[in-house]
């Protein structure tokens, strides 16, 4: 049975009921094996994540912050436990459940234009006419202020706006879940804060969870409903943060709250400790 798509083109910003358990992991396992022996990413880790939640995923280099997530969309099996999506066991890549990979420029079609690659995430799909998929092109270029850019060929667009593509093209499958790793690592820290602004400006609008990687403990902090953040060689989960600053958040009065501050610095004391912990001459 398909797990159910949420339509997301509904206008203006919605209430979001919590629902747990949207995202089940069950007493999972996943080692690795290869000739330097057995490595250990997580040992027995459970975790729930519910409908409509900001979820990002921190840690330190190593601890399997990928690895979460290719779990959770089926890109990989778990040694032992399982994942769950809307009630269903993943044993592969569930409809309803987009990835949108750190590499963005390996991700569009070069020889495709920008309207093109969008409406790429219905090429194909049954009971969607042409009229309909213009359509919806259209609104997902005006969501990520791709206007003016429609011909543009992704060689003639900077690297924020080669993301925005990915991630209108995403959003034009109608995913109940968008899963990012590290979408914004490879841009400059303007555009960086910029599409950060937009993805909680989406977030807010559709009816969507987003489950979010991220090395940058300031962006984690700056968009999360929740962060997770998980150990290295299977410890799992090392701080459950639930975040309760104020929305809509801004780049600058978010960041300029004490409590923005404190919980940035739980995490980074968490992580800093791990860290130090295998550097060298720390023993």
């Amino acid at each position: 049975m398909d797990a159910p798509i949420v339509d997301p083109t509904t206008t203006g910003t919605i209430e979001r009921p919590l629902e747990s358990g949207l995202i089940e992991i069950r007493k999972l396992d996943k080692v690795y094996e290869s000739r330097a022996g057995r490595q250990t990413v997580f040992k027995d880790l459970s975790a729930s994540i519910g409908s409509g939640e900001f979820v990002s995923i921190v840690g330190p280099s190593g601890c399997g912050k990928s690895t979460f997530l290719k779990l959770i969309s089926g890109l990989e099996s778990p040694t032992s436990g399982e994942t769950a999506f809307a009630g269903q066991q993943v044993t592969g890549p569930p409809q309803g459940m987009i990835y949108v990979f750190q590499q963005y420029s390996k991700s569009i079609f070069p020889w495709k234009t920008v309207q093109e690659n969008i409406k790429f995430g219905l090429c194909g799909k049954k009971g969607v006419s042409k009229a309909e998929a213009e359509e919806a092109c259209r609104e997902y270029v005006d969501i990520l202020g791709l206007n003016g850019f429609e011909n543009y060929y992704p060689y003639q667009l900077s690297g924020g706006m080669q993301q925005r593509v990915c991630i209108a093209r995403a959003l034009m499958c109608k995913p109940a879940v968008l899963l990012m790793d590290e979408p914004f690592s490879a841009v400059d820290a303007m555009t960086r804060a910029i599409l950060q602004e937009l993805l909680l400006k989406i977030w807010r609008t559709l009816p969507i969870t987003i489950v979010f990687v991220t090395h940058d403990l300031d962006e984690a902090v700056f968009m999360s409903t929740r962060i997770i953040s998980l150990g290295r060689n299977g410890a799992g989960i090392v701080e459950d943060l639930e975040i309760d600053l104020p929305t809509p958040r801004d780049a600058i009065t978010t960041r300029g709250d004490p409590n923005f501050s404190a919980l940035r610095q739980t995490l980074f004391s968490s992580i800093f400790a791990q860290e130090k912990a295998i550097a060298p001459g720390s023993h």
